[in-house]
């Protein structure tokens, strides 16, 4: 469910006057799961709900995080795994489930995406299409 914003938000409210306050949040879409627990998003709500009326406290939230900047420079995991993160991934237009091929030039890892076209199956495709 999206996020109740402006006068639907105050009209959401107004409805379910005397309702308990975690509902009301949950109903107007400012929750989340961590862990597998809900989580309500109060900070969030409150601040549509001033911002609803007019007021702004404070800089405003994104709904997305824009996530770090890249720093060119990764660290090599205890399992000898690199994390690339999505300031790199969005600039060579890596979407998530894109294959990348791996090369080794020179003691370089380069990465590439693969074009749809071009990739190949994974391995698991691949052995389901023998059996």
């Amino acid at each position: 469910m999206a996020k109740l914003k402006g006068q639907e938000l105050l009209a959401y409210i107004q409805e379910r006057a005397g309702t308990d306050e975690g509902a009301i949040i949950q109903g107007a879409g400012y929750y989340g799961y961590r862990n597998g627990k809900l989580n309500l998003q109060r900070t969030k709500f409150y601040r549509a709900i001033s911002q609803a009326n007019g007021l702004v406290i404070g800089d405003p939230v994104p709904d997305e995080r824009p996530g770090k900047e890249p720093t060119f420079r990764l660290k090599v995991g205890p399992k000898g795994l690199v994390p690339v993160g999505r300031a790199y991934t969005e600039q060579c237009n890596m979407k998530p489930g894109t294959f990348v091929k791996v090369l080794v030039e020179d003691g370089c890892v380069i990465l590439e995406p693969e074009e749809a076209a071009t990739a190949s199956a994974p391995p698991a495709a691949t052995l389901a299409s023998i059996a």
